[in-house]
């Protein structure tokens, strides 16, 4: 009898343990950014945009040693964000010096209950590492694939340890170098040098537009990681002296590398064709004028 016993419990354990890599591998990191008030400030009125989630993404709180410093809504099957979510900051620190074969993965994303990220060299990453290779995107993808590791909350919006939190495969995807460098750094530079300044607060998102669903459509790094067609991003400015402002970039990943300006509602009915829901990137009254 106690053997019976205790095989039922094996098989029980065994089967709750598949039930919960599939959830985990189909689900959420956390099932509202809310639930995260650390988190949950990185979106304008607290409130996540709208008509973006999928049944392969997931919500991550990028937390570093303890502290959550951003959000990202994170798609497992193309292995990119699909936005990251943030508060502009002032850089007072320069870039860190992290090698790309070092940045940071996500443990929840591959089934393992700790909430930081964790550096690839350490003992956590090397003895899961298929589990990590198969939930997200790791450096192994990104060498030799002519492209450069794109952040979506980049280093030079942020200080020290936030700064450091931005070098996670999880904030990045492909993104063809004359973009990163040219007018993409460009729209960076602008938030930092001209919205900044004038802002009381300033709610940041950054996203992508996949080049397709599976790997038989659009574009792939090795078969596993998409190619996005394009980059996207839009800002609500607090200002200083009352009211608020509003603008969004739509950045092609491809020649010629253009970024064009965009209304916000602009943007949104942009997204909605490609992601085929009605999307609301900030939630609130007046928002998308």
């Amino acid at each position: 009898m106690e053997v019976q016993i205790m095989a039922h419990t094996f098989v029980s354990m065994t089967l709750f343990l598949i039930i919960l890599a599939t959830w985990i591998a189909k689900g959420e990191v956390v099932q509202s950014f809310s639930e995260i008030p650390a988190c949950g400030k990185s979106f304008h009125l607290g409130e996540e945009p709208r008509g973006l989630n999928s049944s392969s993404t997931a919500r991550i709180c990028q937390r570093l040693r303890g502290v959550c410093f951003y959000a990202t809504l994170y798609d497992q099957n193309a292995r990119i964000p699909i936005y990251s979510a943030y508060i502009l900051e002032q850089s007072t620190t320069s870039r860190p010096d992290i090698s790309s074969s070092n940045w940071y993965l996500e443990p929840m994303l591959a089934g393992i209950e700790k909430p930081d990220m964790q550096q690839a060299s350490t003992s956590l990453v090397q003895n899961n590492l298929e589990q990590f290779e198969e939930s997200q995107a790791v450096n192994n993808d990104y060498r030799n694939s002519g492209l450069t590791r794109g952040h979506l909350n980049p280093s030079q919006h942020h200080s020290s340890e936030a700064q450091i939190a931005t070098f996670t495969y999880t904030n990045m995807a492909p993104k063809e170098s004359k973009l990163n460098s040219g007018s993409w750094n460009q729209y960076e530079n602008f938030l930092r040098s001209s919205i900044l300044p004038s802002c009381s607060e300033t709610h940041v998102v950054t996203g992508v537009i996949p080049s397709g669903a599976t790997v038989q459509q659009g574009v792939w790094i090795h078969g596993r990681v998409n190619v996005p067609s394009f980059f996207w991003s839009a800002f609500f400015c607090q200002l200083k002296n009352g009211g608020w402002r509003t603008e969004a970039r739509l950045g092609r990943n491809a020649s010629p590398f253009d970024v064009q300006t965009k209304t916000v509602a602009e943007l949104e009915e942009i997204l909605a064709a490609q992601f085929g829901e009605d999307v609301t990137i900030f939630p609130g009254e007046n928002s998308s004028e």
